[in-house]
């Protein structure tokens, strides 16, 4: 056969143009058919989920996706390997992926075995998205479905189909501002309220739904609406209020499942470092500094410690009896020591909040939220 001529080929029932044969149905969604199948190029024996676009209607959202996973290239997000049109009288457009033999979050036990090892998997999904906001693109789904596991356990980002990738070259959104994206539990209130703006970045909506991503892995798959981390029936230490572990994760989320966008981290490149800070300190048993859990004493471990002067809120001759009782000196008329005192061993904890000050260039009101916000823990 001459070079450049047309290879002849009859489709089969089973075929996807020459080179792709399904092997079994997988899934129908809203956009897209899904088939498992194998390339009859290669002889290696991997297998590959082929998508096929459903309603032409959305052709433009299924080469957004295409488009989004073209421009991504890390371990975390997922492989395209071919991408087309398929032959036929229905011509639709279609994309191959990599197989992930484990299935996706949902299908795995949660937590993930231990609070590190769970923290250390949500790491991996930080970082594909991490990468995805380098790019410029914003996945605006994360939810446990659209994270998939290769069979070797690495997690991978799936499904870009209502990703954000800012204007097309003629100028339009494919996305308009005010239209609803994401799935209920995980998504962002900005998306789900059409708060918005053009301009406006749509980073922040993936920070906010892999802060309840990481709620749902280490709950067990509990889910929650807007921001109820805190109340005491989704409380992740449950009733063992001295694990303060849960308390250091709660502040994660102070930072993350937030209404305001001023008080959330601003992209997932930002999220990632703060999960590199968090895991040094809970591998070390490292603790919460706050009054909303019981802290176990770090000597005896069998005693929990009790506040014996509140400096920052109790200025009263009780307190300053109290600190001097124990050997502290009081600065002046402002006894702003927080001292805590284990019931059982008299290991004692004390701190100086008033003291830490904002790194060079923090803004003023940003240093004031974050002590109104220590002063509120002191005092739940």
């Amino acid at each position: 056969m001459a070079s450049g001529e047309p290879v002849a080929y009859t489709l089969g029932m089973t075929d996807f143009g020459p080179r792709w044969e399904k092997i079994d149905d997988l899934r129908e969604g809203g956009q897209a058919h899904t088939y498992k199948v194998k390339d009859r190029t290669c002889s290696d024996g991997k297998v590959y989920v082929l998508k096929r676009l459903k309603n032409l209607r959305r052709s433009e959202r299924f080469s957004q996706e295409i488009d989004a996973c073209l421009k991504l290239e890390h371990p975390n997000v997922l492989k395209i390997v071919d991408h087309g049109v398929l032959p036929g009288k229905d011509a639709k457009p279609f994309f191959v992926t990599e197989f992930c033999g484990l299935g996706n979050l949902d299908d795995q036990e949660m937590p993930f075995g231990s609070l590190i090892e769970t923290l250390e998997l949500y790491r991996q999904i930080c970082a594909g998205v991490a990468h995805a906001h380098d790019k410029g693109v914003v996945h605006r789904d994360i939810k446990p479905e659209n994270i998939l596991l290769r069979s070797d356990g690495t997690p991978v980002v799936g499904d870009f189909g209502i990703c954000f990738m800012g204007a097309d070259e003629s100028g339009q959104r494919l996305t308009p501002t005010l239209e609803v994206a994401g799935s209920r539990w995980y998504c962002a209130p900005e998306l789900r309220d059409g708060r918005l703006e053009t301009g406006t970045s749509q980073a922040p909506a993936d920070v906010y739904s892999l802060g309840k991503l990481l709620y749902w892995m280490l709950s067990g798959k509990m889910i929650f609406d807007r921001e109820d981390y805190r109340q005491p029936k989704f409380r992740l230490c449950g009733n063992d209020l001295a694990d303060p572990a849960y308390e250091v994760i709660n502040q994660f989320f102070d930072k993350t499942i937030v209404y305001n966008l001023a008080s959330r981290l601003e992209n997932a490149r930002i999220l990632l470092s703060e999960v590199d800070r968090l895991l040094p300190i809970l591998r070390a048993n490292g603790h919460a500094i706050s009054l909303e859990v019981q802290h176990r004493c770090i000597f005896c471990a069998q005693g929990i410690y009790e506040v014996v002067a509140n400096g920052l809120e109790d200025a009263t001759l009780a307190s300053r009896v109290a600190q001097s009782m124990l050997g502290w000196a009081v600065p002046g008329n402002y006894p702003a020591w927080l001292i805590m005192v284990c019931q059982k061993c008299g290991n004692i904890q004390a701190f100086r909040p008033d003291l830490p000050r904002p790194k060079p260039g923090f803004a003023d009101h940003k240093a004031k939220e974050i002590k109104q916000r220590w002063l509120a823990k002191l005092n739940p």
